[in-house]
């Protein structure tokens, strides 16, 4: 009887034949000299490419930038010219907190307006949602100079006198961050009669518990509608420039304030008592602080180490070794000191100093529309511009 398996020799002899067959198959494919032969060395085997010949009348051109680009000069935020090398990135002014919109009113004085750690760009649309929805018609609605006036209101409680307001957004100090001041103005019904429509603003509003009123509203409504988060691209420019940066005064780095001079005094005053620094004694007429200094650096030792004018480690003391008198009667007969102080009253050159004095001179003066303020030693010299310059950014961090 037959049986029903095949021999083991044969099974091997057919396997044996079948591989072969797919061997050759696969060369005959895939192979060096098969129908898809692949290619990933052929490199190596590949000459110099020979060189395009142009037609006659025709010349070859290098290649070359479609575009120069011009040289680049580095400037800080003082406009002095800086190398690569010297150049430091400087730290990011303070910009109020950014998770909520903060509001307040201020006060300085008889004067009073709201602060807002938002931009002008979401401030000014939700000033022009609260008119409308209180229902108080403009008059004037200027979105560059930041300026909106009211049409002339009637009050319930008083129903002699038309009133308006005028309203001047302003960017603040610090990125970021907008002031809003509020004039009021009130005039007898009569004059309209009259047809004098066309009045002029008063330097200060004419009923002081009217303006507080709308400042108080309108603050309200800002702290429940600005949102961080929502901008006009119509309010972008809106309030100018902000009222503090970086110039060179006579060749000298300063701070430069677009603030009246009491508030600027009373800004850089609060500066000048905050991280580090301290206040000894100040001459608000003439505009001078005496201030220590104790190295202070969020990041541990720094620049700021560098310039202790004592030993390390040892704490600023409350009271200063000499009186702001006594410096300013000691001043360097010299023509940069004279310059800035030879109109303040009791002050005298000398060409000796004070043994071992410590601290610097914060001082402030009035040009045009600006106040400046510069920091001189104790002599009232200028500071290396390194060091100026480093005291003047850290003022600026802490402007209220």
């Amino acid at each position: 009887m037959m049986s029903k398996f095949l021999p083991i020799s044969i099974l091997a002899r057919a396997s044996f034949i079948l591989l072969l067959l797919w061997l050759a198959g696969c060369s005959t494919f895939f192979g060096k000299h098969g129908v898809f032969r692949g290619r990933g060395s052929d490199y190596l085997g590949s000459g110099p490419i020979k060189k395009i010949e142009l037609p006659e009348g025709m010349e070859s051109v290098s290649i070359e930038p479609m575009y120069q680009v011009p040289g680049v000069s580095a400037v800080d935020e003082f406009g002095d010219t800086v190398t690569l090398e010297e150049y430091k990135v400087p730290r990011p002014l303070p910009m109020g907190d950014k998770s909520e919109v903060g509001v307040k009113i201020q006060k300085l004085g008889g004067k009073r307006w709201i602060y807002l750690n938002a931009s002008t760009a979401q401030v000014w649309p939700r000033t022009q949602f609260f008119l409308a929805e209180t229902e108080v018609d403009v008059a004037v609605s200027n979105a560059t100079a930041g300026l909106i006036l009211t049409d002339w209101l009637e009050f319930s409680d008083d129903a002699d006198n038309a009133v308006r307001f005028r309203i001047r957004l302003e960017k603040g100090i610090h990125p970021d961050t907008t002031e809003i001041h509020i004039t009021h103005m009130t005039r007898p019904q009569s004059m309209f009669k009259e047809g004098l429509v066309e009045l002029p603003w008063p330097q200060t509003s004419d009923d002081p518990e009217r303006e507080a009123w709308m400042l108080k509203e309108l603050a309200n409504s800002l702290a429940l509608t600005v949102d961080n988060n929502a901008a006009s691209l119509l309010g972008q420019n809106v309030g100018g420039d902000l009222k503090a940066g970086f110039t060179r005064f006579d060749g000298e780095p300063t701070l430069q304030l677009r603030l009246p001079n009491k508030r600027a005094w009373a800004t850089v005053s609060h500066a000048s008592d905050r991280e580090g620094f301290k206040i000894w004694e100040d001459r608000v007429n003439e505009g001078l602080l005496y201030v220590g200094y104790a190295p202070y650096d969020e990041d541990g030792e720094g620049f700021f180490s560098k310039l202790a004018f004592w030993s390390d480690g040892e704490a600023l003391p409350n009271k200063a070794p000499y009186s702001m008198e006594q410096l300013l009667s000691n001043l360097k007969n010299s023509a940069t000191v004279k310059a800035r102080f030879s109109e303040i009253p009791g002050v005298k050159f000398s060409a000796e100093s004070l043994k071992d004095p410590m601290g610097y001179l914060i001082v402030l003066h009035e040009q045009g529309e600006y106040v400046l303020v510069n920091i001189r030693d104790t002599r009232g010299e200028r500071l290396p511009d390194a060091h100026a310059k480093e005291f003047l950014r850290l003022l600026r961090k802490n402007l209220i």
